[in-house]
């Protein structure tokens, strides 16, 4: 079963890395192969947390999923986290941590536990984890670019 984690320092506060985590809706117009996202029993809690469903279609290379995720936020502790609710996975569980670091940036982690169904996309998938994980955090980056401007050196 496949696990995987990447750390990186971003320039960008905690609070716009969780926004930008967060901002699950938006993910078809930064990452190129979710090619569309539902968010639904959408619950946002006093503390700028929230709950939600997101059903979401994924198209890489000739293939096409859908799968449905728990999506939890928790702003306090940095952490967004979703959790397989049905798709083409045995297991998954995707989950960001945002630290901020001081006032110029913040550490950002992704690990990600999975388990394809289909042992074909999951071979493939293994062999590309590296690569997949590397183009989000550049997804990411470039959308933070976007959103906030570059960072101040």
């Amino acid at each position: 079963m496949p696990q995987f984690s990447k750390s990186v320092r971003v320039p960008y506060s905690g609070e716009q890395a969780f926004e930008l985590v967060s901002d699950i809706r938006r993910y078809p117009d930064f990452i190129k192969w979710i090619t569309a996202m539902r968010v639904s029993d959408e619950v946002r809690k006093p503390d700028g947390g929230f709950d939600c469903v997101g059903d979401a279609v994924v198209g890489f290379k000739g293939f096409v999923e859908r799968f449905s995720t728990r999506v939890e936020g928790d702003p306090e502790e940095g952490v967004v986290t979703a959790t397989l609710i049905k798709g083409p996975f045995r297991k998954l569980k995707a989950q960001w941590r945002i630290l901020a670091a001081d006032k110029h940036g913040s550490d950002i982690s992704l690990n990600i536990d999975y388990d394809f169904k289909n042992p074909f996309i999951g071979m493939l998938a293994a062999a590309n984890h590296d690569l997949a994980v590397s183009k989000i955090l550049s997804a990411f980056m470039a959308e933070a670019g976007r959103r906030y401007g570059s960072p101040a050196s």
